[in-house]
């Protein structure tokens, strides 16, 4: 995946998620702030340095811990959009691809993609079936199979997350010691863990509030 194809992953992730919550503007003056510290940060390469405790990197989890936990907070569940949301599911699909192709390169290790345990393009795939069959079935059982399918996701992601911050080479590293986790600590990429991550989190935990109180009434 090229840094351009990646930057326009970003971008989409940043539109379908401010279209389809709601078009909050004080969130997203927040994301494109934090999104142009972190982007700076990476291009001058202040996360690369690995052995400093606790790790430069932990600026980007703890901010984009912060960042879901606002998002969460502040959005309006009533607000949201099914299908914009799974639009924005949908390019998990591209982006493990992007993935691999990082692994293909030496800067992640296999573990990090579809190849090894990284299960969330299946997330990708099914928010695609779950889209078409919205444009169709309104039924109860479609809307309590998506609030299951949701807490899939959350799973699903928070397993790679945890890969990946396992196999950076930090010094708490416990995986890929032989080929870490390199690319996230660099610009474009970091905006994976420090933007598309937060936002994915953000919109299944939205969408779980949301599901409750369409399930009740129906």
């Amino acid at each position: 995946m090229t840094k351009m194809t990646f930057l326009l992953i970003t971008f989409l992730t940043l539109l379908l998620f401010y279209l389809g919550t709601g078009k909050v503007k004080k969130i997203a003056l927040i994301r494109f702030i934090w999104l142009t510290f972190i982007s700076l940060l990476a291009i001058f390469g202040y996360f690369k340095n690995t052995t400093s405790t606790p790790p430069r990197f932990i600026i980007v989890i703890i901010g984009s811990i912060l960042l879901a936990l606002y998002s969460i907070k502040t959005i309006d569940p009533d607000k949201i959009k099914f299908k914009t949301l799974l639009l924005l599911h949908s390019l998990r699909l591209p982006i493990e691809i992007g993935l691999w192709h990082l692994y293909l390169k030496s800067e992640i290790p296999k573990i990090m993609t579809f190849n090894g345990y990284n299960f969330d393009i299946i997330m990708g795939i099914s928010a695609l079936i779950i889209y078409c069959l919205l444009q169709v079935n309104h039924q109860k059982k479609l809307f309590k199979f998506m609030y299951y399918w949701n807490i899939m996701g959350i799973l699903l992601l928070s397993v790679i997350v945890g890969i990946a911050i396992l196999s950076a080479p930090f010094p708490f590293q416990q995986f890929a010691l032989e080929q870490p986790n390199q690319a996230l600590l660099k610009f474009p990429y970091v905006l994976l863990p420090g933007i598309i991550v937060p936002m994915v989190y953000a919109s299944h935990f939205i969408a779980l509030n949301r599901l409750k109180n369409v399930i009740s009434v129906m």
